[in-house]
Order: C-alpha cells, then structure tokens, then sequence
C-alpha cells in the first residue's frame, strides 16, 4: 500500500509518533529544566524523518537539502530575516522608551526559564541546529509535499501550520503543572501563545519553502528568530523582555505581510 496516498493519515501518525517522544523528553526525561533544550526528542524526531524518506524511498535531498537557489536562501532566509529581527527589536525600544529599555546580550531559555552564560549559550545554538533540523523536515519538507498530493499547496500549507501550532501546545501544560501559570485565564493565555505564534509562522516558513524550492531558507530563518530569543533580550527597571509580546507580535506581521516579497523574489509563481 502506497501511505502517501492517505496524506492525513500519514501525516497523524508521523506527528504522533515523533510527538510521544516529545512528551517523554518535556515531561518524563525533563531535559529542558536541565539543558534548557529538549534535545533528546528532536534528534529521535529527526531520525524518524530520514527512515520515514526511505520507507517512501526518498532522500533528504528530496525534501529540499541541496545547494540550488544559494542566493535566494541568503537573501530570503538570511539577510530579510536579520533585518526583520532588527526591526521588531527596534519596534519595542521605541514604543517603550519611557521605561528606558536596554538591549542585553545573555543566554537563556524563556520556556525553560533557565539562564546561564557561554557554555549554556552554546548549548542553546547546537540545540536550535537540532531544532531545525527536525522541525522544518518533519513540518515543512515532509508534511507540506505530503499534503500536497491530494489538496491544494494553499491548504497543504495551511494544514501544516496548524498541525505546527499544536507541536508547541505541550508548553501550556508544563507551565501548568510547573506552576508558572495557575489560574483557568492564564492557562488559556498560555494556550493561545503557544499555538497562535507557531501556526502563523508556520504560514511564513511554509511560503519559504514553497517558493524558494529548498528548506534551507526556512531553516535559516528558523535558527536566526530562535537563536535571536534564547540571546538577544531588552532589559527593563522590573526585568527582563517585558515586551517580548510587542516585539514577536511585530516581527510576525512585518513576515506575514512580507509573504508576496518572498513570492515575488523568489520563483515568480
């Protein structure tokens, strides 16, 4: 039997079975308290991609890992990104400056809540290599073409996004359990951070990929906004990244609305 055949089929069982990984890895193995990273669950997560592409006899190359269209990743993924990273920095200082913000450079894990200092910021990279590696195979290079066989690329995207947006919803309930959220309001707040963010991003990395033809441009883009929340922090009178809500809330609609640049630039479709 052809599993390609039944996309949504296919599709759940590959989530659920990378996702029972994640599970034990936040809630049994508990690695991100200790790394600030669940780094377990994403390199078991990945090798479920690969042996998955040889079920269906395919290759990383095919779902994007090769050298065409350099440029474009530079471009797209690298250089567009780093500016609208810039911007949603700069974004929050300017509607804050009455509290006299400043920009700190320190490493630490906002889901974990855990910092540290060079060792720790290292760990944090390699664990956003892993992360990207993972993630845009399994949601973007495996599950976008995977869709695409039976519906439209639109919705393919679409459904993606979605099922990207529940990959984080797991944060919710740790924060629940943990004590960091404790009333019905803020499990809810918590619930639609989590997933609302991710599934709109999962829209911007699916048009990447989509119209750059390479995953190398949403992994870039990936990496740079992770790496940029785990390192690049503003500093207020009552701490830290108070208006990391701002700032991520700009940087998601300066993308959104950057979607038909993508198109435009990178494949004329």
């Amino acid at each position: 039997m052809d599993i390609t055949k039944k996309p949504i089929l296919t599709g759940l069982v590959l989530i659920s079975i990378t996702l029972f990984f994640r599970l034990l890895d936040i809630f049994l193995f508990k690695l991100d308290e200790l790394l600030g990273e669940i780094i377990l669950s994403k390199v078991v997560g990945f090798i479920i991609v690969v042996l998955f592409l040889k079920l269906i006899g395919k290759s990383l190359r095919d779902i994007g890992y090769s050298k065409q269209n350099l440029v474009t990743v530079f471009v797209i993924g690298g250089l567009l990104t780093t500016i609208i990273i810039v911007m949603s920095y700069l974004f929050e200082l300017a509607i804050f400056n009455s509290h006299s913000p400043e920009i700190v450079f320190k490493a630490i894990d906002p889901k974990a809540g855990i910092a540290g200092e060079y060792l720790f910021g290292s760990l944090l990279i390699a664990g956003n290599v892993i992360n990207c590696f993972m993630e845009e195979s399994l949601f973007r290079g495996v599950l976008i073409p995977l869709f695409g066989e039976k519906y439209k690329i639109r919705t393919a995207i679409s459904l993606q996004a979605l099922l990207f947006g529940a990959w984080h919803l797991p944060w919710a309930f740790k924060w629940y359990l943990s004590g960091v959220v404790s009333t019905p309001l803020e499990f809810t707040g918590a619930l639609i951070t989590n997933f609302i963010p991710q599934f709109l991003m999962g829209i911007v990395f699916g048009m990447m990929f989509y119209y750059t033809r390479t995953i190398w441009t949403p992994w870039i883009a990936h990496f740079l906004i992770n790496t940029a929340v785990n390192l690049v922090h503003t500093s207020y009178a009552d701490g830290l990244n108070q208006g990391i809500v701002a700032r991520m809330g700009f940087l998601l609609v300066v993308f959104l609305l950057s979607i038909p640049v993508i198109r435009r630039y990178s494949s004329g479709k």
